[in-house]
């Protein structure tokens, strides 16, 4: 889903922003600050292509097959875009939570073609699929 920032000021001076899909209407409460002030000014702005890091935790109910999931390792990585573009990334193995943790980091604040050579790099999986097969 495309997503866009609406920012919003009032005569007081506040200045607020939300993160909404662009086909959502805007709500009555998105125009009102916190404090209370009626916003007189708006301005809405696309997103850029910078990558959106999601970790997803993946621990499951466990089968009678002991150490099935990994050695205790439970989460994967997700890039993607808030663009609207169909492009992200699900690593293909799992990792532990200081694993995770780092990996994500390095993520942050990279563009598309930035995040898509550490990506690769990395030997994290491929683009574009669901389909998760771990590497050797």
């Amino acid at each position: 889903m495309k997503k866009e920032w609406r920012e919003y000021h009032s005569e007081s001076g506040e200045v607020w922003e939300i993160l909404a899909n662009t086909t959502d209407d805007e709500q009555t409460e998105d125009l009102i600050s916190k404090s209370g002030s009626d916003a007189v000014m708006r301005k809405y702005m696309k997103t850029l292509d910078y990558v959106q890091v999601t970790v997803i935790p993946c621990a499951r109910i466990m089968d009678d097959i002991p150490k099935r999931e990994g050695k205790g390792k439970y989460f994967r990585l997700k890039i993607s875009l808030l663009d609207g573009e169909q492009w992200f990334g699900i690593s293909n193995n799992f990792f532990d939570k200081e694993e995770i943790s780092r990996l994500a980091n390095m993520f942050i604040g990279l563009t598309q073609k930035q995040a898509e050579r550490v990506w690769i790099a990395k030997k994290l999986g491929d683009f574009n699929t669901n389909r998760l097969e771990p590497t050797q």
